[in-house]
């Protein structure tokens, strides 16, 4: 094999070790370590403080102000140990409006805490154009899902990233 060829063949699996650990750095951010942030050391009975913490911290990452909860649910599986809580909470965007954003946590016990499973800003302008019936097309709505899902990764990093401001010590509007 010629210099070149050697050459090419490294610079390709370098650049290709570059993608795997990149696609493994966003899993393990993705799986591990963001649906766990902040959320260490409460109990599974707390679960009305994680909810707090996770969502001062995702509405603060998406330029929202929490106001308060419209509604939180909490469910304890009589088996297994699993529970769940979920709500949705009441938004100041910062053009003045009202948002609301959904909230869903798990109670891991693998890990012995909760986790941040799902959550969202609910009725965004953006979302009206999934209903649509022509405009923009399936490629455009499939363009424009990713770009949400995208959105929201660079949310969480900006959450993650932010999370030093320790937003436990921030009181609970009517809680």
């Amino acid at each position: 094999m010629s210099r070149t060829g050697r050459n090419l063949k490294r610079s390709l699996l370098a650049v290709l070790a570059v993608i795997v650990l990149g696609v493994g750095a966003l899993v393990w951010f993705g799986a591990w370590y963001y649906p766990a942030l902040g959320l260490a050391g409460i109990p599974k009975d707390d679960y009305r403080r994680a909810m707090d913490i996770a969502v001062r911290g995702m509405t603060a990452s998406e330029g929202l102000a929490f106001e308060d909860w419209d509604f939180m649910k909490f469910r304890q599986v009589e088996r297994g140990g699993e529970a769940y809580a979920w709500g949705a909470a009441r938004c100041r965007a910062r053009d003045g409006s009202t948002s609301f954003y959904w909230v869903y946590l798990e109670w891991s016990k693998k890990r012995g805490q909760w986790l941040r499973n799902f959550s969202e800003e609910l009725a965004t302008p953006d979302d009206e154009i999934y209903f649509t019936r022509t405009s923009p097309g399936q490629f455009g709505r499939a363009r424009l899902a990713l770009g949400k899902i995208l959105g929201q990764l660079a949310a969480h990093v900006r959450e993650a990233r932010g999370f030093g401001h320790n937003p436990q010590d921030l009181p609970s509007p009517g809680l």
